[in-house]
Parts: C-alpha cells; sequence; structure tokens
C-alpha cells in the first residue's frame, strides 16, 4: 500500500513538474531578417554616404521647404551599383509620415546596395500643413517637382541612372503613383506599391473630418491607363485603411501595366510578439509623429512603427525583386523559432496565370471600372478566404472558369447552403437564380 502510494505521488510530482515546465514554455519568436535572398544583405557593397557619412537622414543632400511640402532628401552611397552610377529609387511616403526616419531602415537597405534614393516630403508640415492639405493634386505636383529638382542636382545628374529609376510607394503614396506618369511624373521602369490607399473612404469619419477634410483624391480609374511599366502590389489582410477590395481594383486600373500582379498577406498569432497585416507594417519607426497622433492610431488598431522580419522578408524583398528585373516576388516569410512556417504571402491576381475569375457585375464588369476581379487557383475557399482577396460577400455577378476546371458555389459560408455547380463561363448568374448570393466557393 505505502509503495502504491510513493507511486502514486511520484507520479503526481512528474506530472506537475512537467506542466510548470511546459506552462513557462516561452512562446515562439518571429523569424530573423534573412541572410541570403531578396531582403537581405546578401548584395551590400556599401555602409556610407557618398560624402563619407554614416547613412542618416542629417547627412544626405536636404534641399526645400517643410512647411511648404516641397522639402527632398537624396542618399547618394558611396559605391555605386554599378561602378560609376546607379538606378534610382523614388519613395512616396504615406499621408503624413513625411520624414525619412520612419522608413529609415528600408532607405538604408537599398542605399547599401548601391541605390541611389530620393525621398520627396510632398505633405506639409507643421500644424497648419496637417489640417490643410487636402489636395492630392497638389501633393503630386509638389513630389513631381521635387524629384525633378533632385535629379538635377549636379552631383544626382552625375551618377543617376536617368532610365532606371524605380517608384515605391506606401499608403497614399500608392495614390499618387497611379497619378504619377499621367501628371508629367518621371518615366519609370517599374512601380512597388505597398499597401496602396487609392480611397480615403476607408478612414474612420471623424478621421477623415480633422485631417483631410474635403479631400481631392487623384483619380486611380483615369490615370492608371497611362502606367505602362510593371506593377507589383502588396497589401495585408487586417488592413482597415487600404483594403484587400481597394487593392483588387487597382488591377482593373492598369489595363496597359507590361505586367500586374497583387500580393496578400494576413497576421499570424502564433508567437510572441505577433506578425501584423495592418495599414502601417512597411513603417519601422515613429519618427516625429506626435505621441497623441500614435495613440489615437493605436486605438483605430494600428500596430506599432516598428522594424521586424516582415520589413524585409516581404516589403524590402517586394522592391528588392522589381530592381532585379523580376515582374513576380518569390517571397519567404521565414519561420518561427520552433521552425513552423509563417503564414505566406499569398499571389492572389496574376492574370499570366490560369485560374478562375469572379466579377462583381454581369457581362465579366464591362465598362465598368473599380468593380472586383478575383482571381482564385484551384482550392476551396470559405468567405474569410474570399474577403482577404478583395471579394465582397453576396455580390458575385458573373464567372470565367478554365476550360475541365470545376467550380461549386455556395450561398452560405463554410461550403453550406444551396449550390451551383458550374464548368463553364456564365456570363450572369442572374440566369441560373445564383446572382449576389455565393459565400463560399470550391474551385476544382
Amino acid at each position: 500500500m505505502k509503495r502504491s502510494l510513493l507511486a502514486l505521488i511520484v507520479s503526481l510530482a512528474f506530472i506537475i513538474t512537467g506542466s510548470m515546465a511546459f506552462a513557462s514554455a516561452p512562446p515562439p519568436k518571429p523569424p530573423a531578417a534573412p541572410t541570403t535572398g531578396f531582403g537581405s544583405p546578401q548584395n551590400y557593397i556599401c555602409n556610407s554616404l557618398y560624402n563619407g557619412a554614416p547613412i542618416d537622414h542629417n547627412n544626405c543632400i536636404d534641399f526645400g521647404n517643410t512647411d511648404a511640402g516641397e522639402r527632398c532628401w537624396v542618399y547618394i552611397p558611396s559605391v555605386l551599383k554599378n561602378g560609376t552610377t546607379a538606378p534610382v529609387v523614388i519613395y512616396l511616403h504615406g499621408m503624413f509620415a513625411l520624414v525619412p526616419p520612419i522608413y529609415g531602415p528600408q532607405i538604408e537597405h537599398l542605399v547599401r546596395q548601391g541605390y541611389i534614393v530620393i525621398f520627396p516630403e510632398y505633405n506639409k508640415g507643421g500644424f497648419d500643413g496637417m489640417f490643410n492639405d487636402s489636395n492630392q493634386y497638389e501633393q503630386l505636383a509638389r513630389a513631381v517637382n521635387a524629384v525633378d529638382q533632385a535629379l538635377a542636382l549636379p552631383d544626382v545628374a552625375a551618377r543617376a541612372e536617368l532610365n532606371n529609376i524605380f517608384l515605391a510607394s506606401h499608403s497614399n503614396g500608392g495614390n499618387l503613383s497611379m497619378g504619377w506618369i499621367a501628371n508629367g511624373g518621371v518615366p519609370v521602369k517599374a512601380m512597388i506599391m505597398q499597401h496602396p490607399c487609392i480611397s480615403n473612404e476607408a478612414i474612420p469619419a471623424f478621421v477623415r473630418t480633422l485631417f483631410l477634410g474635403d479631400m481631392i483624391e487623384i483619380d486611380a480609374a483615369a490615370h492608371g491607363p497611362a502606367i505602362t511599366c510593371p506593377v507589383i502590389v502588396v497589401g495585408g489582410v487586417k488592413d482597415t485603411i487600404a483594403k484587400p477590395v481597394q487593392l483588387n481594383q487597382i488591377m482593373s486600373y492598369l489595363p496597359n501595366a507590361a505586367t500586374k500582379v497583387q500580393y496578400m498577406y494576413d497576421e499570424d498569432t502564433y508567437g510572441d510578439p505577433d506578425l501584423e497585416a495592418d495599414h502601417v507594417v512597411p513603417c519601422q519607426d515613429d519618427g516625429v509623429l506626435p505621441g497623441w497622433l500614435l495613440d489615437l492610431m493605436a486605438s483605430m488598431g494600428f500596430s506599432a512603427f516598428e522594424e521586424n522580419s516582415d520589413d524585409y522578408r516581404i516589403h524590402f524583398a517586394a522592391v528588392d525583386a522589381a530592381l532585379a528585373g523580376l515582374t513576380r516576388v518569390p517571397f519567404d516569410r521565414g519561420k518561427w523559432s520552433d521552425g513552423r512556417a509563417v503564414n505566406p504571402v499569398v499571389k492572389v491576381y496574376d492574370p499570366d496565370i490560369a485560374g478562375v475569375m469572379l466579377y462583381e457585375h454581369c457581362d465579366y464588369n464591362a465598362g465598368i471600372t473599380g468593380a472586383y476581379a478575383v482571381q482564385l487557383t484551384k482550392g476551396v475557399y470559405n468567405l474569410g478566404g474570399l474577403a482577404a482577396r478583395g471579394f465582397s460577400n453576396d455580390s458575385l455577378s458573373s464567372i470565367k472558369i478554365p476550360s475541365g476546371w470545376k467550380v461549386t458555389l455556395y450561398k452560405d459560408d463554410n461550403f453550406s447552403g444551396t449550390t451551383k455547380v458550374l464548368y463553364g463561363n456564365n456570363s450572369c448568374l442572374t440566369g441560373i437564380g445564383f446572382n449576389d448570393v455565393v459565400s463560399s466557393i470550391k474551385v476544382e
């Protein structure tokens, strides 16, 4: 009896000790920055500016008036990418993210690879500017003018490859990118739009009233056809400002782009800290943003402005791939410290690959701009999966299906409710009684 009791006590001790050890085990950590490939330091060739100073906005070429929204910073590396010359990256910042330190690590990453970086501050500075800068066409004109001035500077003109200029952007800068070519911007070899915001309608009403007023927005649909270079668009599933459906609409605004592709990534809360997928992921520092504004943004659900592996593995990688001449990005989001893969970056629109196309209106959106056109490869898509690709619930009106493929439409989420099976194109689902009712889809 005593032996049995002793065995029981020892067993319980092991169980309790094991449970405590399990409970105290630290959560997995996010991946480190990559050591090779896009987004990595593999191609670094310098660590200073051409004047010998460290890579910093206080040490680079700096001209123009902040309050007028005309200031511009130009980074020239000490070692140029192609020996005596280098490609140029223009970076159009997000609304009010008007100083280089907010994107400092990405700028440094580019400069250390030998690229010239031009960062025009198109937003007016100070409180007056913050509350009275409500015309995107004026913002765009200031950015275009600042870049033209930067390229004409003797130290830049002697080194910049004018036929090798790239346009990277974030948020509001994405909509300025849509109007760049049509409004006199220097020709660019490719555009990389990170969480592009082409409409302020998703911004909370009180914020629009307080900061944006009656914003005159760039007409992306009207100016998009002027873009003929490759375009890469990257966004986050949890972005409430540049929503997935907006990013999908951009694809319809680019009928003449040489190539166009849209990628999305979702948050991953498996470890600590979480990897977010909201609007400010491309920002690596809060720069000069006042604490009250950061608190306001936090109350709206924005994550902190911080540098993490997703900056390198998603946003730095996308720009690097474009600079390397690629029109598609081989993303690698890495693994948590315990070996589990991070939720991948998903290609959600690529007209060069086979897939089912979903259209918001009958006749495949003919004559309608701004409507979604969502691409699905073979797989299963509940409402959450469809929404992450820019699909709106109960809105499907027409569909194109590749030969030999099978599509099952479901009226309810999670593959339930009434179904319709299709094997070919349908220009208007009204004819089969299934217009504006679909909530989940299987593609085989």
